[in-house]
């Protein structure tokens, strides 16, 4: 066979999700993603690069590719492997990375011909090299982070329009300084924090400006971690005329000064991780915001500057007993969190709180494709498995219904326009996850207890 000549050769680009799973957060315009953008931009300038993203478009198998590259998540692995399985069964090489890659790299090397560990924009020119050459190693990992100042500027234009309609998305930092038991953020980008600088990002912003869309979403962990800097971004934001929402912590809201020039910029929300409504082992952010009262004054504080919340809630912690949910369903009801974002307590591996359940033989099984965070995998401490799962589902449905919408947004920051759509298009998902995991023998039994009526 003829050897392909450079411009001759094509990349694709997968985003896996398994075929018939129900999230919370289907939605017809999902949200933008950067990962696979990043790596795109990585490489050389022959390639021809597609990106398909499963949420919106089945791979088919039958797709035209020199090489594939999957990013797995522990929730899609089993998919991504399937995919690998299928490609390579072509002759197409197959390289896997992402977190589940990184933290589990010989279980993805079963199915890869390659796997990279880690971060991998400054690993793509070596691989893509190693590629022609015929020479691929069976695992990548760069020696150091990627200085994000070096890094090209993610091709968003190759993600499908529905990506793109509505949002933008962003990147100025990565890594997080905090040591949440739970979160494996740290496998991959670190602890230390590590910032884009201004220069770069302005660059970043003009290419954006020339988009349909004027929102915003930034990605990084916590935005607000640096005030000063985030104050000199802000200005950078009004410029470009940019609204925007992005993750930050609780501590935001201890500083008037700061919450004024948040909404000043443009700032629509802010995505913070609650967790829970007392304070528990594993959890490193927010400390100081331990009991609901404590929480219910900051939540006070950032809707008096017109900024909404959206709050992230774990359900399954070790202190959770089966009032936890209509305790803090009530709870946000009655402070107008304007995004309620609720979820389970899952180990993933990597994580520090992975290899405890796996110690104390807590793990119900190792079927990733549970691993999602809607489905229990563990034992709880305080209550079966089988009350856990079925209180997320009525917290779920009960949080997902237009009379509760309305009343939060009411109590909130206002009924402001992307809040209002940004409820209303992930009701039909939350709903119908909240239908699929439903057990009415332990709902009955709930009822019997005068909690969480239907």
């Amino acid at each position: 066979m003829a050897r392909k000549k450079n411009n001759d050769r094509h990349a694709l680009l997968i985003y896996p999700r398994t075929p018939g799973t129900v999230t919370s957060n289907d939605v017809t315009f999902p949200f933008p993603f950067l990962g696979l953008t990043q790596i795109a931009a990585a490489f050389p300038g022959h390639y021809s690069v597609q990106i398909i993203d499963e949420r919106i478009r089945r791979v088919r198998g039958t797709e035209k590719a020199d090489i594939v590259l999957i990013s797995a998540l522990t929730s899609t692995a089993l998919r991504a492997y399937a995919l690998a399985d299928l490609f390579r069964a072509r002759g197409i090489p197959v390289v896997i990375g992402g977190v589940h890659a990184t933290v589990l790299p010989d279980e993805a090397a079963r199915h890869a011909t390659a796997v990279v560990v880690g971060e991998a924009e400054d690993i793509v020119g070596r691989l893509m090299a190693d590629f022609e050459s015929g020479e691929l190693a069976g695992r990548y990992q760069s020696p150091a982070l990627p200085d994000l100042d070096t890094i090209p500027p993610p091709r968003l234009q190759l993600l499908s329009r529905r990506h793109r309609l509505y949002l933008s998305a962003i990147q100025t930092s990565r890594g997080c300084p905090h040591r949440c038991d739970f979160c494996s953020v740290p496998a991959i980008s670190g602890n230390r924090l590590r910032q884009k600088s201004l220069a770069t990002v302005e660059r970043e912003l003009l290419a954006l400006s020339r988009l349909r869309t004027r929102t915003l979403f930034i990605v990084d962990d916590n935005f607000t971690a640096s005030k000063e800097r985030t104050l000199a971004m802000l200005e950078l934001f009004r410029y470009y005329g940019f609204r925007w929402m992005g993750f930050s912590t609780l501590a935001a809201s201890e500083d008037e000064d700061f919450l004024r020039a948040l909404r000043a910029s443009g700032c629509t929300s802010l995505f913070i991780g609650f967790e829970s409504l007392y304070g528990q082992a594993g959890v490193a952010k927010n400390r100081r915001y331990d009991t609901p009262d404590r929480i219910r004054g900051a939540v006070e504080r950032i809707h008096r500057h017109g900024i909404g919340i959206q709050g992230s809630f774990i359900f399954g912690f070790d202190g959770h007993t089966d009032e936890v949910f209509q305790e803090t369903a009530a709870f946000i009801q009655d402070t107008g969190i304007d995004l309620p974002v609720v979820s389970l307590l899952t180990p993933l591996p990597g994580t520090p709180f992975f290899d405890a359940c796996d110690r104390e033989h807590r793990l119900l099984h190792k079927n990733w494709a549970d691993y999602d965070m809607n489905h229990v995998v563990i034992e709880p401490r305080q209550m079966t498995a089988e009350t856990l799962q079925q209180g997320y589902a009525w917290a779920l449905k009960y949080l997902a219904s237009p009379t509760s919408i309305i009343a939060r947004l009411r109590r909130g920051a206002g009924l402001h326009r992307n809040l209002l759509i940004a409820n209303f298009a992930l009701h039909n998902g939350q709903t119908r996850l909240a239908h699929s995991l439903w057990n009415p023998e332990a709902q009955r039994r709930f009822q019997e207890k005068g909690l969480c009526p239907c």
